[in-house]
């Protein structure tokens, strides 16, 4: 018999030699696999954190733009008609009531979108366990 690189001596691969062999590609393949997973929730936690990075800035641009917003038109009108500081005043008030339910808003619409995904993930998850 020819020798090969594989098998120097020449030899036909035992029965039980090519088991071991099986058996420890399907180890290695099962420990690959975990470790993916592994890396791939590390991954999904440090974008969940961004995402909530994300949510905190967008409530807190819907309230500044609210009272900014309320406070420009109130400026303006006490210029044009000479009321100052009355239009400012009141339209500042109407601006953060704006603003408090832009927030309240924002904020259901968020729980309800993570809730909806969170469900699909727990779907999915059931399913990958077989429950």
């Amino acid at each position: 018999m020819a020798k090969s690189r594989d098998n120097p001596e020449g030899h036909e691969p035992s029965p039980s030699r090519s088991s071991e062999t099986s058996e420890l590609a399907e180890r290695i393949r099962k420990v690959q696999e975990a470790r993916a997973l592994a890396q791939g929730s590390e991954a999904a936690s440090r974008q969940g954190d961004m995402t909530m990075l994300a949510r905190g800035l967008r409530i807190a641009a819907e309230f500044v733009a609210a009272i900014l917003v309320g406070s420009g038109i109130g400026y303006l009108i006490d210029e044009v008609a000479g009321t100052a500081p009355w239009a400012l005043l009141g339209m500042f008030i109407l601006g953060f009531a704006a603003g408090i339910l832009n927030v309240i808003r924002v904020v259901a619409e968020l729980n309800t979108r993570s809730s909806a995904s969170s469900g699909d993930k727990d779907d999915a998850d059931q399913r990958r366990d077989g429950v």
